[in-house]
């Protein structure tokens, strides 16, 4: 057997190796996909569960719709109250709570600091295991929405304008979010782990004047540089 067989005989044996391992591999992950087990939650999590109430079911019958959610949008704050609860009158453009309106980046910031301004509103757990977790406080998530807005504003950035973020998932990404939904800015994601031309395509589609884009190549708590254009 010349020298080129050999070796060809002794890459296929190693791919039949390699097959093989991985064949073993996958049948002991799929041992685990036919377990089933069931962990019941303490009795105190389910009593502070918003779903606890037995009458929820009865509440939210086929009959009761769609008045039913008042229940639950009675549980925002509303600059404005509604008039109508569903308009279907243009299917299937549906319209819940017509007439109302509301600030998201208040009901999920703002009226929270009454009663917890030094609970935690954003935990973050980064990638890298040396890195310590992240709590942000509602009162350090006001402060940082506000801070973020004005920025914004300083840029030119008005209600109904369209800003595109190019952000890893870092804590700085929620707070610009909540930063747009504040001012009434429109806000598009683009992932930053996209490649360039499928970023590029993502920022252009949305025809968004500016953009903000991380500086860094590590997720660490720096704000990120703010770029328009």
């Amino acid at each position: 057997m010349s020298t080129e067989d050999q070796a060809r005989v002794s890459e296929t044996a190693q791919a039949m190796e390699s097959t093989e391992a991985a064949e073993i591999s996958e049948a002991q992950i799929a041992v685990h996909w036919r377990e089933e087990e069931y962990y019941q939650p303490a009795a105190a999590f389910i009593a502070q569960a918003n779903g606890a109430d037995p009458e929820l079911f009865a509440r939210f019958a086929q009959d009761r719709f769609p008045d039913c959610f008042k229940e639950y949008a009675e549980l925002l704050t509303w600059d404005a109250y509604w008039h109508t609860t569903l308009d279907t009158s243009n299917p299937p453009f549906w319209k819940w709570f017509v007439g109302g309106r509301l600030n998201a980046c208040y009901n999920c910031v703002d009226r929270h600091l009454a009663a917890s301004a030094n609970k935690a509103a954003l935990i973050w757990v980064p990638e890298a295991e040396d890195e310590a977790t992240v709590a942000v406080t509602y009162r350090e998530l006001h402060a940082q929405v506000n801070e973020f807005a004005a920025l914004l504003r300083g840029l030119g950035v008005q209600t109904g304008d369209r800003v595109t973020f190019h952000l890893p998932m870092v804590p700085q990404l929620p707070v610009s979010m909540l930063a747009c939904a504040r001012l009434g800015v429109i806000h598009s994601e683009v992932f930053g782990g996209f490649s360039g031309p499928a970023c590029g395509g993502g920022i252009a589609g949305t025809g968004s004047p500016s953009t903000c884009r991380w500086s860094r190549s590590c997720r660490s708590r720096c704000w990120p540089a703010p770029a328009s254009g």
